[in-house]
């Protein structure tokens, strides 16, 4: 059973550290180039806002991973792998987002399901000692 336990952490490990680590990228990459005059669809932020919120949101995201595998602050691993989750179903479901296909709207509840997996993964941090 620890095994699965650990197979869980890091599972919640990667996929919090893979997205945060992308929403720093693209924040950051809007911010040097200047260019604050984007809209995604499916966040609740434009412009030079939505750069600062992925920015953000991403450094809180790869903080939260490093000091839970530091074994400091644990608790904000599952608060941040929520959070994602939320954006993720808000952006996507809730707000009424139109999918292209049914490949697009399939591959969107993969993500969706993989960030609530990431959320129920990362509360395996209250196990570890």
């Amino acid at each position: 059973m620890k095994i699965l336990h650990v197979v869980m952490r890091y599972y919640s490990y990667l996929y919090t550290l893979f997205i945060s680590v992308f929403l720093t990228g693209l924040g950051v990459v809007a911010y040097l180039s200047g260019l604050h005059n984007w809209k995604v669809d499916t966040f609740i932020w434009t412009g030079e806002d939505l750069s600062k919120a992925m920015v953000a949101v991403g450094i809180v995201g790869v903080a939260s991973v490093v000091l839970a595998v530091l074994n400091v602050f644990r608790v904000l691993l599952p608060l941040v792998a929520l959070a994602l989750f939320g954006l993720t179903v808000y952006g996507y479901f809730w707000q009424g987002y139109k999918f292209p296909d049914a490949e697009a709207f399939q591959g969107t509840v993969a993500f969706a399901v993989g960030a609530f997996g990431s959320f129920a993964c990362s509360l395996m941090e209250f196990k570890r000692r």
